[in-house]
């Protein structure tokens, strides 16, 4: 067995032990030396993938869930100056070309609103943003 197959099989070895990084330190070793070494590239590839396999494993999957809810519960609130109502649609969703609907300030709704106008209250969105 020659020196130069030595290393390989120590990192192939960390690799079944599931010990990654050493086992990409040691590809990375031999690459430097030889950086046309196939089976050093597959292995290094192969043990960075686990690390990265494995962290993404290790993330709490409950704690992924609760993410996931609280995400959600963000986005049911709208934002100050936002709304979730279409422009020139009416309160049904339905579009309706013979009547535009009606702000709450009494405007009727055209392709665009002002900033104040939005939340139903003249004022208030420049009360929160413009001091």
């Amino acid at each position: 067995m020659s020196s130069e197959m030595e290393p390989l099989l120590l990192a192939w070895s960390y690799f079944r032990r599931r010990k990654f990084q050493l086992c990409a330190d040691l590809c990375t070793q031999m690459l430097e030396k030889s950086p046309y070494d196939q089976a050093a590239w597959i292995l290094k590839a192969r043990a960075l993938t686990e690390m990265v396999y494995i962290d993404e494993i290790d993330v709490d999957q409950e704690g992924i869930a609760e993410m996931m809810l609280d995400e959600n519960a963000i986005a049911q609130v709208p934002r100050p100056g936002t709304s979730l109502k279409l422009p020139g649609t009416n309160q049904t969703g339905g579009p309706s070309q013979a009547v535009r609907p009606i702000t709450q300030a009494g405007r009727p709704i055209t392709g665009f609103l002002r900033p104040s106008t939005q939340s139903g209250r003249p004022g208030h969105y420049y009360k929160l943003h413009h001091h």
